[in-house]
This record gives C-alpha cells, sequence and structure tokens, in this order.
C-alpha cells in the first residue's frame, strides 16, 4: 500500500523537443527523436561497464514526484534512474567536474566511495546482458550501493509505452508503473552521513544492447508526509 503524495507545484517540465537540458556521459548515444523525444542507446557494453547516462541538468530539490514516459526497444541490459545525485562536499556532477574523480560510465564511478557521490538509484526492466529478466527491481543508495529496498519490475515488454512516477520524501522513496504502485524504500540510515537530499535526476542504460525513448519529463514538488516519520516501514 502506497503513501499518497499530491503533486504540488510544476518545478520543471520538458517536452524533449531539445535536448538542451540533458548532459551526455559516458557511451552510447543521446538523440532528438523526430517530433520530440530522447532516444538513449547504450549497444556492446555489459552490466558493471561504460554505460549511456543523461543528466538532467538543474538541480532537484528534496520533496519530489519525478515522471515521464519510456519505451525500452531492446532488452539487452537495464535501466537506472539516479535521484539526489551531488558530490559528497555539495559539488555539481557536471560544473564542478574539474573537482571530482574523472568519470569514464562505469558503474563504480557513481557509488564507490572513491568518486565522492551521493545518490540513491533504481534500476527496472532489469535483463541481463543475454536478455533474460532477472525478476527484480531494487533501490540502492550511495556511496556503497547498499540495498534500501526492491521489489517486483512491471517494465518488461518491448514497445510498450510506460508511465514512470517516483516520489522522493527524504529517505522514503517509491516507484509507480502506470499509475499502479510497483515497490518502496525506507531508509532512516543517518549514522555515517546525512540521508541523501538534493541533486541531479539520471538516466543510465547498461549492457550489450539496451534502447529507449524517453518522453514527456515533468518534476513536481511535493509535502512531507506525516506517515513517513512514524510507519513509512508499513507501506513497503
Amino acid at each position: 500500500m502506497p503513501l499518497e503524495y499530491a503533486d504540488r507545484e510544476e518545478l520543471f517540465s520538458d517536452g524533449l523537443t531539445d535536448l538542451a537540458n540533458w548532459h551526455h556521459e559516458g557511451v552510447g548515444t543521446m538523440e532528438l527523436l523526430p517530433g520530440g523525444g530522447m532516444r538513449l542507446h547504450c549497444l556492446g557494453s555489459r552490466q558493471g561497464e561504460e554505460a549511456c547516462l543523461a543528466f538532467f541538468r538543474p538541480d532537484l530539490p528534496d520533496r519530489v514526484a519525478v515522471s515521464y514516459d519510456i519505451i525500452i526497444h531492446s532488452h539487452g541490459g537495464l535501466v537506472i534512474n539516479y535521484i539526489a545525485l551531488r558530490g559528497l562536499k555539495g559539488e555539481d556532477v557536471i560544473r564542478d567536474s574539474d573537482r571530482l574523480e574523472s568519470r569514464t560510465g562505469v558503474m563504480k564511478n557513481y557509488y564507490a566511495a572513491k568518486w565522492g557521490l551521493q545518490s540513491y538509484h533504481l534500476s527496472f526492466s532489469r535483463f541481463n546482458d543475454r536478455g533474460m529478466h532477472t525478476n527484480t527491481s531494487n533501490w540502492r543508495r550511495n556511496p556503497g550501493a547498499r540495498l534500501v529496498g526492491h521489489g517486483d519490475d512491471p517494465v518488461r515488454e518491448l514497445g510498450r509505452r510506460y508511465r514512470i512516477r517516483l516520489t522522493k520524501d527524504a529517505g522514503f522513496l517509491q516507484f509507480f508503473v502506470d499509475g499502479a504502485f510497483a515497490h518502496a524504500a525506507v531508509d532512516r540510515d543517518t549514522g555515517r552521513r546525512p540521508i541523501p537530499d538534493y541533486g541531479k535526476f539520471a538516466f543510465r542504460l547498461v549492457g550489450s544492447d539496451i534502447k529507449a525513448d524517453i518522453f514527456g519529463f515533468r518534476v513536481h514538488r511535493i509535502d512531507r508526509h506525516p506517515e513517513v516519520d512514524k510507519n513509512a516501514e508499513d507501506y513497503v
């Protein structure tokens, strides 16, 4: 059972009629589709290695709902969304690249302690490099790639247009597909460092052949939910 979050004011809306708001990193291609939309394609890599990434340039605050449509065209890999991605000292991962360890798009660049980045990341449409589904979708916290939540992965069909919605309320994160709740994560661990708060949103596609089209990217502010402080675990 999910927690309900109403969309408040719209913070960002990108119809993807150009790619001015997006920064490509790693390998593969980031292309504008005729009529609008962003196509990402990672070809000839493997999981854990160089990926095709697209960073939304503006920073997102905490307590947001992110939504977009996605169509997966090939199943030789998986999709990851990063949220609250920034340097541990507040560095902007694009503008402050000279203050951070250099990145080539391999997975460890975004979770290993050496690279000094924080984020949460969600994996879905999880197929291995041979095109076999891995039967899970995971929430992880970085640095460290610590598993904080997992559940069903509803994004399995090629050529189908899915509506994705993610909500982030401090350490409470939810994943919705076509308006239906998929799963959530609760992270209350502030032992070593604070909960990831603000930063970039990004797409990561990695595998032998994973191609996806993205449309209608929007971000709304959401309010703090009173149940998060008390009973968030009941909603995972």
